[in-house]
């Protein structure tokens, strides 16, 4: 492209790079006196080439770390109520629960002020495009359901060991927060390592197993008579729970603090059984550990008489655990961003 003004090549549309290269002074014709100094110091001034592709980066205000930051601030700064005395109030948003307890598990957690599982609740049904209705005592209610399953599990647990934080919201920023709130507080026990607290019931049937929250914490009727957990005992249960709570322990800036965050990550148990797949002629359980197996299910008081089960060394026919499916997407809403 021919420039009109001085004859020479004109930048197009792509002509960044050239817009970014140095100047030759030489070719300056300007009817001004210029110091003699002046283009001296122009000549030694280099500006690094910009490809065309380089674009300045936008400040992104839903940036998952931004509104982590955010709303971990505004999370913080609730007013921490007990649980057992919350009064009923209309509306929807996000929640923190913290345990004060004596449980010698969670002994670190009554020093430190972090919560030990976050959730949401919503005004409308995200998943059928309800329209929140502002007026229902949606998170409430939500809050009401977890105080009933700690009630629940008393062999260990009160209503009264546990504290909590209400943060009020919209429903457009609801299912965003959540995720926010386990990256800004990760790993949070209940909703990672401790996979069972909020899930719906599991179904009656024989083959389904007890989550890892309802083995550390028996007693909710939802748990009754089902298996022992798939993949872990209760000591490799405990050991794993303590490994994420002495990551608490880390301050934010210490490297070794990712560093265990993605071993707990990357962990994998030894699979204790599985039920058989779908389709296979002998319906039995497939049993990989059955020493495990048989403790595990003696000491819930289960009745094995009735299960039909069979010892097998290769764990390469084991249904995936839908327990640990949940787990690994909850670990990756730590670690991921949107």
């Amino acid at each position: 492209m021919t420039c009109a003004r001085s004859g020479g090549s004109c930048p197009g549309p792509q002509g960044n790079r050239e817009v970014r290269q140095k100047l030759p002074i030489n070719r300056v014709s300007i009817g001004v006196s210029v110091p003699p100094e002046i283009p001296a110091t122009l000549s030694a001034m280099t500006l690094p080439p910009l490809a065309s592709t380089d674009i300045r980066p936008k400040f992104d205000p839903l940036n998952l770390d931004q509104l982590s930051r955010n709303l971990r601030e505004a999370l913080d700064g609730q007013r921490r109520e007990p649980l057992e005395s919350l009064e009923e109030f209309p509306g929807a948003g996000l929640y923190a629960l913290y345990y004060k307890g004596d449980h010698p598990l969670y002994a670190e957690l009554k020093s430190k002020d972090v919560p030990i599982y976050v959730g949401k609740a919503e005004a409308g049904n995200s998943s059928y495009g309800d329209p929140p209705d502002e007026t229902k005592p949606a998170l409430f209610a939500r809050v009401g359901k977890h105080g009933a399953s700690i009630a629940e599990a008393s062999c260990n647990l009160a209503v009264t060991d546990f504290d909590i934080r209400l943060l009020p919201l919209d429903d457009v920023w609801i299912v965003l927060g959540e995720r926010a709130l386990l990256r800004a507080y990760a790993p949070v026990l209940w909703n990672t390592l401790m996979p069972g607290f909020g899930a719906n019931p599991a179904g009656t049937a024989r083959d389904n197993a007890r989550s890892i929250w309802d083995s550390i914490h028996p007693g909710r009727p939802r748990a009754k008579g089902l298996l022992c957990n798939r993949r872990f005992t209760r000591a490799e249960m405990e050991a794993r729970i303590r490994a994420g709570i002495a990551v608490f322990s880390l301050e934010e800036s210490d490297p070794s603090r990712e560093t265990e965050l993605r071993r707990l990550r990357g962990q994998r148990a030894n699979m204790i059984w599985s039920p058989a797949k779908k389709g296979a002629a002998d319906r039995r359980l497939r049993v990989y550990r059955p020493d495990a197996f048989l403790s595990e299910n003696a000491a819930f008081g289960l009745d094995l008489t009735e299960v039909r089960w069979v010892a097998v060394g290769d764990t390469s026919d084991a249904l995936p655990d839908p327990e640990e499916v949940a787990e690994v997407n909850t670990l990756a809403a730590e670690q991921s961003g949107v």
